[in-house]
């Protein structure tokens, strides 16, 4: 028994009591599909739990850099503080390409789309992992 489970624990642990003790409980195989896809989806709330703030603020300091603009820091660590300072640091990005894209500035495009291109790789570790069991 954990006596302080992260929420990625108890997430993966409510996926596995899913996947090993429900599961075989049920004959229905509309119900199998529909659990088979919250054990994704539960498995990739474990990631995004375990990692969400940390890729924000890798990912910030990543666009200060390159951007050469100081993005500041969230409020708090609270994830809705977080958010919000994320939009702001997205916006610092969408500004850069907009002046790149207007300035004609190709080399530029293309360093500001690999900042892009890393937050669509975090972001398919999370909905990537969606398979959508019976689905398709």
């Amino acid at each position: 028994m954990l006596t302080r489970p992260t929420t990625e624990q108890l997430l993966v642990g409510i996926a596995a009591d899913l996947r090993n003790l429900v599961l075989a409980e049920v004959s229905s195989e509309p119900v199998k599909v529909l659990l088979g896809q919250i054990d994704q989806i539960l498995r990739g709330l474990a990631e995004r739990a375990s990692h969400e703030i940390a890729w924000m603020h890798e990912e910030a300091d990543t666009i200060s850099a390159v951007t050469g603009t100081e993005v500041g820091w969230p409020a708090s660590l609270h994830l809705e503080d977080v958010i919000t300072w994320y939009g702001e640091v997205s916006r610092v990005l969408s500004t850069a390409i907009d002046a790149a894209f207007a300035d004609g500035d190709t080399v530029r495009v293309a360093e500001l789309k690999r900042l892009l291109d890393t937050r669509s790789a975090n972001e398919m570790k999370i909905v990537g992992t969606l398979d959508l069991v019976g689905r398709g």
